[in-house]
């Protein structure tokens, strides 16, 4: 990782120290009132367990992975869209001078570290409400972060080659939502119907709800096989990233090239 990605990473951050309030509730509060709310009011209700474990035990990981995936569309929505094409940021950073690969990953490296940031705030509720009974559960933080790059990477690579604002509102509603509530965060996708299981399934948000259910160290013994192991759910996020890097870059050396 070069100095000039660490110095794009610095940019923004610097930047969002201006704008952080804008995103707080969407990102991080309304999880909490799930958490809260649905997870530890209502869940007390649940009489049944959920694949084992009790409903905010089952439910606490996958609002984290919607917490990690939501920062990274958000970023990836208009942000990206106003910094490439109505303010020009992008632009200017490459006379810093600057490669593109060096501005792309140091945005993608902003938004893991936003991640963790909300992330290690999530735990430190989670913990204080009696959900996450054990400092292990820091290890979701790194989950975090790379789901937020395995959603990212690709949806830059869709909002770069946008030429109207207006259809960035449609992936958050096709996408972006339907998967926040499809993906196993509140119960599981078996649970789906079987046509539609397939298409949830190859999202990365899916792979980093089960991931993160691993990692918390609840995910009980006696569940139902999973089509994955875990290390082929992280694969597959890496993959995501991977293959997301290099779209956007095509993309984005085009895009700033014109």
């Amino acid at each position: 990782m070069g100095n000039g990605t660490l110095r794009v990473t610095r940019f923004h951050l610097t930047l969002y120290r201006r704008t952080w309030r804008t995103g707080v509730f969407t990102g991080f509060l309304m999880p909490l009132l799930y958490l809260g709310v649905v997870g530890v009011g209502a869940g007390g209700y649940v009489e049944h367990d959920v694949e084992g474990l009790p409903f905010v035990a089952f439910l606490a990981p996958g609002l984290l992975a919607v917490v990690a995936f939501q920062t990274a569309a958000e970023e990836a929505g208009f942000p990206l869209y106003s910094a490439l094409r109505l303010t020009g940021r992008y632009q200017r950073l490459l006379t810093a001078p600057l490669g593109v690969g060096q501005v792309l990953a140091g945005h993608l490296l902003f938004i893991a570290v936003r991640t963790a940031v909300s992330a290690v705030a999530f735990c430190a509720v989670a913990a204080l409400l009696g959900v996450f009974d054990s400092p292990w559960c820091l290890l979701l933080v790194p989950v975090a972060m790379l789901l937020a790059l395995s959603a990212a990477a690709p949806l830059f690579a869709f909002t770069g080659r946008l030429t109207s604002s207006a259809n960035l509102m449609t992936v958050s509603r096709l996408v972006v939502l339907p998967l926040s509530m499809f993906s196993g965060v509140f119960f599981p996708v078996g649970d789906l119907p079987a046509v539609v299981q397939p298409l949830v399934r190859v999202s990365p948000l899916w792979h980093g709800v089960e991931v993160c259910r691993a990692v918390s160290g609840r995910f009980a013994a006696g569940a139902g096989p999973e089509p994955l192991s875990l290390a082929g759910h992280l694969g597959v996020l890496l993959l995501w990233v991977a293959a997301g890097f290099v779209l956007t870059l095509r993309v984005f050396e085009r895009r700033l090239s014109d």
